[in-house]
C-alpha cells in the first residue's frame, strides 16, 4: 500500500513514542485500521486489524507472564494469574492506548467516527493489542519485551509489590452471608465480540435487587469487576446507616 506523506509522518510519530523505527510501516498502518474503515472502503487493498488483535493479545500475555515469572519467584500460580489479569484487561490496555494517543492515529469509518469511536475503551484496547502485534512482526519478541517493559514496568511492579489481589467475590459473599443472609447472584447480561476477543457483561443481584455491573474478557473477570462495584455500593450504604 502506498502512503501519502502525511499518513507516513503520523505513523513515524507514533512509532517514535515507542522509540522504534518500523522497517515495514504498512504493518503499523494495518494495526490502526478498524473494520469500519475497510467496510466503507472496500476498494482499498488494506485489511483491518482484527487478526493483529488476536496476535497482540497473545504477545502481551506472554510478555507479562515472562516478566512476572522473573520478578518474584515466591508468587503462586493463582497470584500470578490475578496480577496478569489486572494488567492485561480492557481498562488497562485502553489506558495504555490513551497515553500514546492511539485514537488519533486510527483509520475509522464515518459511522464509527461519528459515534465517538476514537474514545471507546474496547476499540482502543484492541488497537493497542494490534500495535503490539505489528511491533512483534516487524522485530522480535525480545524487542517487544524490551519496549513494553520500558513503558509499563512500573505499574506491573506496583501490583507485584502488593502481592495480594483483592477477591471481591469472596468479600461480598462473606458480607451477604453475615448481614443479609442471602448469597449474591451473578447474571450474564450479554457477550459480544469475535471468538478471540470476547467481552462479557455481568450484573450482581442481591435479594433480587440489581447491584454492580462488570465487563471482562472472561465471565470470571466480569464477575470480579461486578462484585467490586457491588461491594463498594454495600459499604457506602452501610456508612449511611451509621
Amino acid at each position: 500500500m502506498m502512503f501519502d506523506v502525511n499518513r507516513l509522518e503520523k505513523l513515524k510519530a507514533l512509532a517514535c513514542k515507542f522509540g522504534y523505527v518500523f522497517k515495514n510501516p504498512e504493518l503499523l498502518n494495518k494495526a490502526l485500521t478498524h473494520k469500519s474503515y475497510t467496510n466503507e472502503n472496500q476498494g482499498c487493498c488494506i485489511k483491518n486489524n482484527e487478526r493483529f488483535e488476536f496476535l497482540g493479545d497473545s504477545v502481551i500475555d506472554l510478555v507479562v507472564s515472562r516478566y512476572l515469572m522473573t520478578r518474584d519467584g515466591d508468587m503462586t500460580e493463582g497470584e500470578l494469574s490475578k496480577i496478569r489479569a489486572q494488567v492485561v484487561n480492557e481498562q488497562s490496555l485502553a489506558q495504555f492506548a490513551r497515553e500514546l494517543d492511539i485514537g488519533s492515529y486510527l483509520l475509522l469509518g464515518k459511522g464509527e467516527e461519528g459515534s465517538g469511536g476514537r474514545e471507546k475503551s474496547s476499540l482502543l484496547a484492541n488497537a493497542f493489542e494490534a500495535v503490539v502485534a505489528a511491533l512483534f512482526l516487524d522485530s522480535s519478541f525480545d524487542k517487544v519485551y524490551e519496549i513494553f517493559l520500558g513503558r509499563y514496568k512500573e505499574p506491573i511492579d506496583g501490583l507485584t509489590t502488593e502481592k495480594r489481589i483483592v477477591d471481591y467475590k469472596g468479600h461480598i459473599q462473606k458480607h451477604c452471608q453475615a448481614h443479609i443472609l442471602s448469597n449474591p447472584q451473578y447474571h450474564l447480561i450479554c457477550e459480544s465480540g469475535p471468538d478471540h476477543a470476547k467481552k462479557f457483561k455481568v450484573r450482581v443481584f442481591i435479594l433480587g435487587e440489581p447491584y454492580g455491573v462488570g465487563i471482562g474478557r472472561t465471565k470470571k473477570e466480569a464477575e470480579q469487576y461486578a462484585a467490586k462495584q457491588s461491594y463498594e455500593m454495600l459499604m457506602a450504604r452501610q456508612k449511611q446507616r451509621v
